[in-house]
């Protein structure tokens, strides 16, 4: 595979003509018109120079052959990729804009952040520009596609839609490609082979799903931290899950989490965690419907030696303006994707295979060769969509939103459903749900009533259902743009004080049962203990129960030894340390998870 991706292509500073570049930077002028921001140009010698480089640079080359070839479908007159450096974080294809007095109204452009990494670290913007520019690759090729059906932000390993696993996963699979360029940026490469990197993003999303599995976990340092680690550590597993395939198997929840009135932890494992090879795969439809694995499968697709080589007729790369000679078998590969994408407007990954077997039925072959790879055999056919809303059982807006500050009401596919999904459903037992789980997929709801064990009670839920997902219309823009974060980052504030205040309560109460003081003293020292055993644990999660030592470093070892030079015994000074030992005991519990 490492030949394979060293057939580079020539990407040059003039791809298009003398006067226009292949990438021009744009910055912000604080101005709209028309409702559109009026932007200008602007130039970072750094971020040209790592964008000329590695995959970022083919992604350019990409994008000259898809102008050229929207223009001879009649489309507009080609343009350069823009990149606006902006002062908003995070990363955003859009669409339509003022250069100058120049009106770009058919013009893409990524948004990112203007102080993103450049290299050195997973999610830096030799990555991601390339998967910003995936988005607008689909949105040019097959047109917009602003409705979808889950109401879930997307992230990679949750079931959110075909549509939407689609679009997040053609673009998450350009990082994969990034990552593995052999001309990527020497401090990215580092981080193909970096086992401590790959090491701890398993790691932490597997103590995660620990905190959540266990029956005694009150305050768990990855819960309550979740967004300070989560999204690096997503980003690290967009490489190492993509290129193992792991999306595409069950995560392990424990049963008693599915048997509950409400399996929100049993929810959170299964979209934060990774199964592991081996382990029993998920259902095809479902794996439609995960970015993930569609990442998976299009980067197998992408680097397949028999797709890269297996050319076409000269009259194919006329539409792009050149000549198969000069077309690199990487190239060749997403030039057969563009057209496919273009002529069956495809959204969603089925209809993506389907379109390629039908443009290209002598590859059929070597496509159904990585599709059974990547779905462990499994038959992949295009089901019915039966979207239903829960109204007994609601998520976090997004998975950062762990504390449900702002709760959606749960919406899933059946025919894409999961054991949660239907766990979730008031009355549903663990019987009836494997059944309908294995009789999947249905043309419609009411084939349901054939499934053993279904009750008219049961049937009348499902279609309650059915008739509430009927009153929801969700876009990208409710999805994605415009969150409430006050509302979903003030829940870990509460749950942070209260616990705070219950672990300074009873450390109090704990210290005073082996050394009495005042009270006043007493409440001072048990939300001291409290304090700076619950900040030690939560920030450094791999110090775990002994963050009991914080505070009796900080405080409990000064006042016994001031007891010791005071009294000159060594049982107060032992009596000091243990009270202090005493007063953090609750928090360190807090912090564990047990059993």
């Amino acid at each position: 595979m490492f030949l394979v991706l060293c057939a580079l292509f020539l990407v040059s500073a003039d791809l298009f003509s003398a006067d226009q570049p292949a990438l021009v930077l744009l910055k912000e002028t604080g101005q709209k018109r028309d409702g559109k921001p009026v932007l200008a140009p602007t130039t970072d010698t750094q971020v040209s120079k790592i964008l000329s480089h590695g995959f970022a640079s083919h992604t350019l080359r990409l994008f000259q052959y898809e102008q050229i070839y929207l223009q001879k479908k009649g489309g507009p007159a080609p343009e350069p990729a823009y990149l606006l450096l902006s002062s908003r974080q995070g990363g955003f294809p859009c669409y339509g804009f003022y250069l100058g007095a120049e009106d770009k109204h058919n013009a893409a452009y990524v948004d990112l952040w203007e102080d993103s990494s450049l290299t050195g670290r997973f999610g830096s913007m030799d990555q991601i520009f390339p998967h910003e520019m995936g988005h607008v690759f689909i949105n040019q090729l097959a047109g917009t596609h602003d409705s979808i059906e889950s109401n879930q932000v997307h992230a990679i390993g949750v079931r959110t839609d075909p549509d939407t696993a689609f679009d997040e996963g053609f673009g998450e699979h350009f990082q994969v490609m990034a990552l593995d360029d052999p001309d990527i940026d020497p401090a990215t490469r580092s981080l193909r082979d970096d086992t401590r990197r790959r090491d701890q993003a398993f790691e932490k999303q597997r103590e995660y799903g620990r905190e959540l599995a266990a029956l005694w976990s009150i305050a768990g340092h990855r819960r309550m931290t979740f967004p300070l680690w989560f999204s690096e550590t997503e980003q690290a597993l967009r490489y190492y899950a993509v290129k193992s395939n792991l999306f595409a198997y069950e995560s392990e929840i424990p049963d008693r989490l599915l048997d509950t009135n409400d399996p929100y932890a049993a929810y959170l494992i299964d979209s934060v965690c990774v199964g592991q090879g081996g382990r029993q795969l998920k259902s095809p439809a479902r794996m439609m419907s995960i970015e993930g694995v569609v990442s998976t499968f299009l980067y197998r697709l992408a680097t397949s030696n028999a797709v890269q080589q297996k050319y076409r007729d000269e009259a194919f790369y006329a539409q792009f303006d050149t000549i198969a000679s000069q077309v690199s078998p990487l190239q060749n590969a997403y030039l057969k994707l563009f057209h496919a994408m273009y002529t069956h407007k495809t959204h969603d990954l089925v209809r993506l295979i389907e379109a390629y077997e039908a443009d290209f039925p002598d590859e059929s072959a070597a496509v159904n060769g990585i599709l059974k790879a990547t779905f462990g055999g499994e038959t992949v056919t295009s089901a019915p969509a039966i979207w239903l809303a829960n109204n007994h059982f609601h998520t976090g807006t997004t998975l950062f939103d762990q504390f449900r500050g702002v709760p959606r009401v749960h919406t899933f596919d059946l025919n894409a459903a999961s054991l949660v999904d239907l766990m979730g459903v008031p009355g549903m037992t663990r019987a009836l749900a494997e059944s309908v789980l294995k009789g999947a997929p249905f043309e419609r709801l009411d084939a349901l009533e054939r499934m053993p064990g279904m009750t008219s009670e049961m049937m009348s839920t499902f279609r309650e259902m059915d008739a509430d997902m009927g009153r929801f219309h969700t876009s990208k823009s409710d999805t994605e743009e415009n969150l409430p974060l006050n509302k979903i980052l003030y829940p870990y504030l509460w749950h942070a004080l209260f616990w705070l205040f219950a672990a300074a309560v009873l450390g109090a109460a704990l210290y005073r049962y082996v050394r009495r003081i005042g009270n006043f003293r007493l409440m001072l020292n048990g939300t001291g203990a409290a304090f700076v055993c619950l900040i030690v644990g939560w920030l450094y999660a791999e110090i775990g129960f002994t963050a009991i030592l914080a505070p009796l470093l900080l405080f409990g070892l000064p006042a016994a030894i001031w007891q010791l030079i005071r009294q000159r015994a060594w049982r107060p000074a032992l009596r000091v340390l243990a009270a202090w030992a005493a007063a953090s005991l609750p928090a360190a519990l807090f912090l564990q998870p047990l059993l």
